[in-house]
């Protein structure tokens, strides 16, 4: 019952508003045409010139909100973005550099945290990305009968967790407004792994 008086309440106040406004019209057209021809023609030119300044202004100050908006999300997005490839790069190259690969805890921390701003900064893409990404890493893979896996079943794990890699490294450059035009599956990874293309032989 309140939902129908609401409604009812809403088109009457919707149908004032348009009366008034259809008097308004008429009235304002009785002006002009009771008014020298010229004069009116003056009066519709500076009018309309009034109305295209306004209008400019307005679109103008539109168009500098959302660059600054988009300049705000930037900020909070970079560091973010910037942990994510730290993360990749640790986990990728810790045995060579001779860092401590990351333990449980700490990459259950970083997915938590990593979780929780992207949710408030993310992209949907970059969302989508990290939770495929986030899958490969720590679902874990039939270690039980890894003596049983042959080479090609390996290979093809590998390349489903680079991929995943690779798409998230995608993402992260969308994002943050590079181009991903002809920049095929393979060529972010292959600046840092050596026989990608044993991977990814497609390409």
């Amino acid at each position: 019952m309140k939902k129908l008086l609401k409604t009812l309440l809403s088109l009457v106040l919707l149908g004032i508003v348009f009366v008034a406004l259809y008097a308004a019209c008429v009235k304002v057209w009785g002006l002009f045409k009771s008014i020298d021809p010229t004069l009116s023609a003056g009066i519709i030119a500076a009018s309309a010139t009034v109305l295209v300044s306004v209008f400019t202004v307005m679109l103008s100050k539109r168009q500098e909100h959302k660059v600054e908006i988009k300049a705000q999300l930037r900020q909070k997005k970079v560091p973010v973005y910037e942990r994510i490839i730290e993360f990749i790069f640790l986990i990728t190259f810790a045995e060579k550099l001779g860092k401590k690969f990351p333990s449980e805890r700490e990459m259950v921390q970083f997915f938590a945290d990593t979780t929780r701003d992207l949710v408030i900064w993310g992209s949907k893409d970059m969302v989508k990305a990290f939770g495929d990404f986030r899958d490969q890493i720590i679902v874990p893979q039939n270690t039980s009968e890894s003596s049983q896996i042959n080479a090609g079943a390996k290979i093809a794990e590998a390349s489903r967790i680079m991929g995943a890699v690779e798409d998230l490294l995608f993402a992260v450059r969308k994002d943050l407004g590079h181009s991903t035009a002809g920049v095929k599956r393979g060529d972010l990874l292959k600046l840092y792994i050596n026989d990608v293309e044993k991977y990814f032989p497609q390409n």
